[in-house]
């Protein structure tokens, strides 16, 4: 029973250290303000004020994880 509790517990830490942080992006959601995207090339305003680049391999994973942590798209905002 201990074992099981232990890769449970283990496993649930680990899913919640993926969602603060996208794998080779160097920056946590919490850091996020908002961002605009063209081409597959994003341009995120950080909270301190600072402009970052960032080109994914996986486009739209990028995007839905920057959703998910509510970053504004600019873009939609507009509308």
């Amino acid at each position: 029973m201990i074992c099981f509790f232990t890769i449970f517990v283990s496993h649930n830490l680990n899913k919640m250290n993926t969602n603060v942080t996208y794998p080779e992006f160097g920056y946590k959601a919490h850091e996020l303000n908002r961002y605009i995207e063209a081409s597959g090339l994003f341009s995120i305003l950080l909270n301190c004020g600072e402009i970052v680049h960032h080109r994914p391999v996986h486009v739209n994973d990028f995007r839905n994880w920057l959703s998910s942590h509510n970053i504004v798209d600019l873009r939609s905002a507009e509308n």
